[in-house]
């Protein structure tokens, strides 16, 4: 068990000297305990730190304990706090109570009450972290995301995101799917003539209704995938309910689609291969053609030549790329040697090269990343067949490049989106980590990360300069008193403000204005 970080916070040396004295913290199982003369100290150092509990007296200077508590808590501090208190100033402590404090000790405080309460807190913070369990509490959440995590594993495990049929399984179990163990097929449904945006989610949602209400238990999900509606169907898809499907859809919707069917496979780590299929089946109809729907096995029969396509190698290349990585050149030699002469006619070889060379096109679309040049270039030399991995190398490393660009620019926006909203409400006096983080659509981790990372300062560090500048424009430039100028930007207690008002100028509230007066004179 980790040792507990305690912090003493009493303004009398003696008491808390005495406090300190009272414990053989380390043979106890707590750390050696944090001093501070004052609740002001104490926040600050709160800023960059934190403790598991806090010992403070209520009446202090500046901040008493009870504006203290009350600050911890607007600032999200998680940790439990012990009052000291004598009898005549009960009344504080059951202020404090009601800020959620469950502990309180009347002074003089012995050792051992200490540690009755020291070792009941500790007991309280061990059985919270075990509820704080995220699993736990994502899986009580998940009935109302479900559609979006299941709809968020298929295509993860389209995109080639899960590999591992233990993680497959670990994944749709989370999804409330079953992942059958007999054979799995894919339906690519694409709408003929021209394709409106508008209205486009509800028509979807509306075709996948239809559906699955043809498909019955053969129906496991659907998404949007690659301009398409991509079905996923346990067993096999008989050619009656492809017709069934296809007449239904002209007659409740008065438009015309375009089905292509996979083939049938058992492992579901193969589900990306079948898309594919089903893809490349359904494109295979042109708009002019009297057929609605075909088989890829229909247009596997009509080939004199067999190909493997090595998808999973392809599969491992945009991975990487995805997580700005550059592949492997070993991964891209051996995966281009499975595509290229003598194995395959030059034609052939041309034909598979490019649909590689088109499905790093439709990752660099879906990334929106500009690789017009660079595809250009990759064309001409598969159909030379010369200097082929070299270009796609070019290809593959601006990806990767621009990808990392993007994800700074992506941190960069979101940090400014967040100054700014600091520079428009640090007047309020409830805006914290949290409530900016919300404001911008973050988490308040992984705002204060990047939000460090960038501007060299905290949130909580960023407000206090902008409430403090504002500060100093207002006591050169109006008559407003001390107490109106704190509660102008955003602090509750004058008394607070003064303080940090001195630490960051060097100035009482009232020395800056005497001393910005003489200045003007």
């Amino acid at each position: 068990m980790i040792a507990m970080k305690i912090m003493i916070v009493e303004d009398e040396e003696n008491i808390r000297e005495g406090i300190r004295n009272l414990v053989d913290w380390n043979q106890e199982g707590f750390e050696e305990p944090l001093l501070f003369s004052s609740a002001v100290e104490a926040l600050l150092f709160l800023e960059t730190e934190t403790v598991d509990v806090v010992l403070t007296d209520l009446y202090m200077p500046v901040l008493n304990g009870i504006e203290f508590i009350r600050m911890l808590r607007e600032q999200n501090q998680v940790c439990e706090v012990i009052i000291l208190t004598g009898h005549e100033r009960f009344e504080l402590a059951r202020e404090a109570i009601a800020l959620g404090v469950k502990q309180y000790l009347l002074k003089p405080v012995t050792g051992q009450m200490l540690l009755t309460e020291l070792h009941k807190v500790s007991r309280e913070i061990q059985e919270r972290m075990r509820l704080k369990d995220w699993v736990d509490i994502a899986k009580k959440k998940l009935h109302d995301y479900l559609p979006v995590i299941q709809n968020q594993f298929w295509n993860d495990l389209l995109l080639g995101n899960l590999i591992e049929l233990k993680k497959i399984k670990e994944r749709a179990e989370e999804a409330e799917l079953s992942i059958p163990e007999s054979e799995m097929t894919c339906l690519a449904v694409q709408r003929k003539g021209e394709q409106l945006e508008r209205d486009r989610i509800t028509r979807e949602m509306a075709l996948r209704e239809l559906t699955e209400e043809i498909l019955g238990e053969k129906y496991m999900g659907a998404l949007f995938y690659n301009g398409m509606e991509m079905v996923i169907c346990k067993g096999r898809i008989p050619r009656d309910y492809v017709e069934i499907l296809n007449e239904s859809v002209k007659h409740n919707f008065g438009y015309s689609i375009s089905i292509g069917v996979s083939t049938v496979q058992k492992d579901a780590t193969n589900l990306r291969s079948l898309a594919r299929e089903a893809m490349d089946a359904v494109q295979s109809i042109h708009e002019e053609d009297v057929i609605s729907y075909i088989y890829y096995r229909d247009i596997e029969n009509k080939k004199k030549e067999r190909v493997e396509y090595p998808y999973e190698e392809e599969r491992r290349i945009l991975h990487e790329i995805r997580f700005q990585r550059l592949p492997d050149r070993n991964l891209l030699r051996k995966f281009l040697e499975k595509l290229l002469p003598p194995r395959y006619s030059v034609e052939k070889s041309k034909m598979l090269l490019l649909q590689f060379l088109l499905a790093l096109v439709r990752m660099a679309d879906e990334l929106e990343i500009d690789v017009a040049t660079e595809f250009g270039k990759a064309e001409a030399s598969i159909e030379s067949l010369q200097k082929v991995e070299e270009a796609l190398e070019r290809m593959i490393t601006r990806m990767v490049r621009e990808k990392e660009k993007m994800s700074r620019r992506y941190t960069e926006i979101l940090v400014q989106s967040a100054r700014n909203y600091i520079q428009e409400h640090f007047a309020d006096e409830e805006l914290s980590a949290g409530k900016i983080a919300e404001a911008v659509g973050v988490t308040p981790n992984y705002l204060s990360r990047i939000f460090k990372s960038i501007t060299g300062d905290t949130c909580v560090s960023f407000l206090g300069k902008v409430r403090l500048d504002e500060a100093k424009k207002l006591l050169r430039d109006s008559s407003f008193k001390s107490y109106e100028v704190a509660e102008a930007v955003g602090y509750k207690n004058p008394n607070y403000f003064g303080a940090m008002f001195k630490r960051y100028t060097g100035y009482t509230p009232k020395e800056y204005r005497e001393a910005s007066y003489e200045d003007k004179n």
